[in-house]
């Protein structure tokens, strides 16, 4: 039989784990990002960032699979559409 101790424990559990997860994804998941084709550097991304140059379509992915910026300076500032 379940007390309520036990569920209260659980869920703090629970709340917890996922709480590591959210931070994982935001804080330390980061992708390599090329640039220009005339330049050779490779920057690193945060997600949350890497989505935000996606879709303000600063970022497309060529043949290879690589990412890579499609702008030099600043950024656009709005969506292509």
């Amino acid at each position: 039989m379940v007390t309520g101790k036990t569920r209260i424990i659980v869920f703090c559990l629970l709340g917890l784990f996922a709480a590591a997860l959210f931070i994982y994804g935001v804080g330390f998941h980061s992708t390599n990002v090329l640039a220009q084709k005339d330049d050779s550097a490779a920057f690193t991304k945060s997600e949350p960032a890497l989505i935000k140059e996606v879709s303000i379509g600063g970022v497309t992915r060529d043949a290879a699979g690589n990412l890579i910026q499609t702008y030099t300076g600043k950024p656009p500032q709005a969506c292509p559409t």
